[in-house]
């Protein structure tokens, strides 16, 4: 019976035939249970679970190979070479589909590792040590990308010690995992382990696999994990080695933002160690086109095509800036000719040249990537997201960065659904989850504008698709019709307080009583806007932090959008709310606190003023910025309120006598006449405006006139 199992097993591996490998499974498991169409008696061999599961793995049916390894696992078999192949297929069986599952791949590694402890122990098994450590590298490879490589550390560096002390043969391949193990410290931030790591590992590259020392020597050089001295002493053995050191010397200080200042000295001395000196004006060149004998390299040659395009990009860099529009266009054709470039690229087939076209590519559009010029990048930029996917790239983020730049393009072309599948690419990609709140939003943005018929729960959302549907109004709409929507996003917001903000510049809310003076109307006009601005921070302090991060972009949104559509009070009361998120505290004036006690507790609540409502988290760069956006047309709509009245304080027409005939005091005048004043400037020092000198020199001598102190 095992014969006839075993030439089964032959035939699905030489014909890579399934209905062969069906046979011998049905075969295996049958006689198992001791029902085999053959002698029942016969002895059957557990390894033949072991080959049988091997076959059906490498013929992509893991249920069954999953049943052979239990199968085999049950009968409790001999101790030999299959043992250790049994949990080589187990360890490949669980191995993890993403780098999200870390419960899959610690079960894994631990399946790896019992097959390298099994075998270690026998010189006859060392095969099996390097045949786990290769299916081991496979397994991890999606774990090789920032913020993932610590989870390898334990298990590489067993391996690494594992290799060395069975001494293997392949010395390329200790020294490939070495570099890797290596660069795993680094990345995880464990420079003294790396060090000591360094100890023995670099002496190995050296002696046993020397055209890979240069790479480890920068890497030395560039984290400085060897004693300096050491290193310039070893720079001098070789030219390689002495133009290795100044350049990643130049490497480290850069990272450090510590740039000396004879750059230029230094890279000119480098270079007077690679080739004989020569004028300064073909210094550039030289380097960026070598002798005609070195350029045999297809790959060299696109190389060199991609930094002489990165140079002339440079060389436009100012202009484009300024987007001048011949330079936009001469950049623009870089990029055409770096997209024939990645062509020629994918049909060599080498990763790493793929991988340099893709980067000097992404760095050529960046300067394009304005909403009306990035349309033109759509097909560069799909060149680079397919490449990349397609062989698979670590280079994670410069992937998840191209998706959202892509979004972005479909967005502009109103093709919702392929924007949403590049934002989920994106998502999945953002391992370090630097974007993971913006691409969430912006996917959730997308996902509301193709619900036309249906009303979203959360108030966040519903002032989102109010905002999407304000944006889509047309030129000829009227500013009453974009109003409506603008105002639903607000109200759905803050329903308590946004209509009181937005009544604060209602002139028919103004209540003047029954006193009339020169400048009663002015002061309540004053009071009313304060006291119904100052509700919006009494919401704030009711809601919390709740969802804020998402409530100060639609804020910021909803003001961007109301300033381009013209609705200015919208537009003010928009950007009142989203500031009220930033750290700056923004002060009631004391003036007009009432019921004030002298107490030390209450004088100090009043000093921080209840309008005083700052953001408690750490704000991220991103928010800051949004700040500075908002901040920025707050200061612009602003002034447009405050010289909204006709008339100046000085010029006032009036006698002095209220419509009901009665007569208001020179002091009751003047403290509406300050009311007022008070309010222009305080609101002039918050958007850091000047205060034309008139009004304070009537705010001054209104005080004199009350035998008050000048204070202001």
């Amino acid at each position: 019976m095992d014969l006839v199992i075993t030439q089964e097993l032959a035939r699905a591996q030489s014909q890579q035939d399934a209905a062969s490998l069906r046979r011998a499974y049905e075969l295996i498991k049958s006689a198992n249970l001791g029902k085999s169409e053959f002698d029942p008696t016969e002895s059957f061999s557990p390894d033949l679970f072991v080959l049988c599961a091997e076959q059906a793995l490498k013929m992509g049916q893991p249920e069954m190979s999953d049943d052979c390894i239990q199968m085999y696992f049950k009968v409790k078999g001999p101790v030999t070479q299959f043992l250790g192949r049994a949990h080589l297929c187990r360890a490949q069986l669980c191995a993890p589909k993403s780098s999200e599952n870390l419960e899959e791949f610690e079960n894994c590694v631990t399946q790896y590792m019992k097959a390298i402890n099994f075998a270690k122990g026998e010189p006859r098994y060392y095969f099996l040590v390097y045949n786990a450590s290769v299916l081991y590298w496979h397994m991890v490879r999606p774990f090789l990308k920032p913020g993932f490589h610590h989870h390898l550390i334990s298990s590489l560096s067993q391996i690494v010690a594992v290799l060395n002390q069975t001494e293997e043969e392949d010395k390329e391949w200790r020294a490939e995992l070495m570099l890797e193990l290596l660069d795993c410290y680094l990345q995880a931030g464990r420079k003294e382990e790396a060090a000591k790591f360094c100890v023995t590992a670099a002496p190995f590259i050296k002696a046993h696999v020397p055209h890979r020392y240069r790479q480890m020597f920068s890497v030395l050089v560039q984290h400085e994990l060897v004693d300096e001295l050491q290193l310039k002493q070893e720079k001098r053995t070789s030219v390689g080695l002495s133009v290795t050191y100044d350049i990643n010397v130049l490497k480290a200080k850069l990272d450090k933002n510590d740039l000396p200042e004879d750059v230029g000295p230094i890279l000119k001395k480098t270079y007077k160690h690679l080739m004989s000196p020569s004028p300064p004006g073909r210094l550039r060149r030289r380097c960026v086109r070598p002798e005609p004998c070195v350029l045999q390299d297809p790959g060299k040659l696109i190389e060199i095509e991609c930094l002489e395009y990165e140079l002339e990009a440079l060389r436009l860099e100012s202009k484009v800036k300024m987007y001048v529009r011949a330079a936009v266009e001469t950049q623009l054709n870089l990029v055409q000719r770096l997209d024939v470039a990645l062509q020629r690229a994918v049909r060599l087939g080498d990763p790493r040249l793929i991988h340099v076209v893709c980067t000097t590519q992404w760095n050529t559009c960046l300067p394009l990537l304005q909403h009306n010029l990035r349309y033109h990048l759509r097909k560069p930029l799909t060149n680079i997201a397919d490449i990349l996917e397609k062989v698979d790239s670590l280079m994670v983020l410069l992937r998840c960065q191209v998706h959202m730049e892509m979004a972005h393009i479909d967005e502009d072309e109103d093709r919702l659904e392929p924007a949403m599948q590049h934002l989920q690419k994106a998502m999945l990609l953002d391992s370090l989850g630097l974007y993971q709140d913006k691409l969430t939003m912006a996917f959730n943005r997308l996902h509301l504008c193709t619900m036309q018929y249906q009303s979203p729960e959360r108030a966040e959302d519903q002032a989102i698709m109010a905002i999407e549907q304000a944006k889509k109004a047309i030129p000829k709409d009227s500013v009453r019709k974009k109003r409506a929507l603008l105002v639903n996003a607000g109200l759905a917001l803050a329903p308590d307080t946004f209509q009181i903000v937005l009544d604060s510049e209602n002139e028919a809310k103004v209540s003047t009583g029954k006193i009339r003076g020169r400048f009663t109307y002015l002061f309540a006009k004053a009071r009313h806007h304060i006291i119904s601005v100052d509700k919006a921070a009494g919401h704030l302090r009711r809601l919390g932090n709740k969802n804020d991060k998402e409530r100060i972009q639609i804020w910021a949104e909803l003001a961007k959008v109301a300033r381009k559509q013209g609705v200015w009070d919208v537009c003010r009361a928009a950007s009142r709310f989203c500031l009220l998120y930033d750290d700056v505290k923004v002060k009631k004036p004391t003036w007009l606190k009432k019921g004030r006690k002298k107490g030390g507790d209450s004088s100090a609540q009043d000093s921080r003023g209840p309008s005083e409502v700052p953001l408690q988290k750490q704000v991220s760069s991103s928010l800051l910025r949004k700040f500075a956006e908002v901040g920025f047309i707050s200061a612009e709509v602003r002034p447009c309120l405050q010289r909204a009245p006709s008339g100046h304080p000085d010029t006032v027409s009036g006698n002095g006598s209220a419509g009901g005939g009665v007569a208001l005091s020179w002091a009751h005048e003047c403290v509406a006449m300050i009311s007022y004043s008070l309010e222009v400037i305080s609101e002039s020092r918050t958007l850091s405006l000047e205060v034309p000198q008139g009004d304070r020199c009537c705010v001054w001598g209104c005080l004199r006139r009350c035998g008050l102190r000048r204070h202001l």
